[in-house]
């Protein structure tokens, strides 16, 4: 009986650590596809997002990027989980 619970705890352990490290791996790859989709969105538009948002304090434009990246981040979080 305690070889069992020995081997049962090996197998939770392996398990968990195999779900941590494909969540890491997924959450940088999600990571990189929203920053590149901002650079490929912010390149479709005209003018600099990042320079309107940081210098002129354009509000307008920082709800419409902050709404887009919410959008890339949930089309992504729903391809990732299938």
């Amino acid at each position: 009986m305690n070889t069992l619970n020995v081997i049962l705890a090996m197998d939770i352990i392996h398990n968990f650590s195999e779900g941590i490290l494909s969540t890491a791996v997924y959450a940088i790859i999600g990571i990189i596809a929203a920053v590149a989709g901002y650079f490929i969105v912010d390149l479709l538009i005209p003018g600099n997002m990042g320079k309107q948002i940081a210098e002129e304090k354009n509000m307008p434009i920082a709800i419409v990027a902050g709404a887009m990246i919410l959008g890339i981040c949930i089309i992504i979080a729903a391809s990732i989980v299938g």
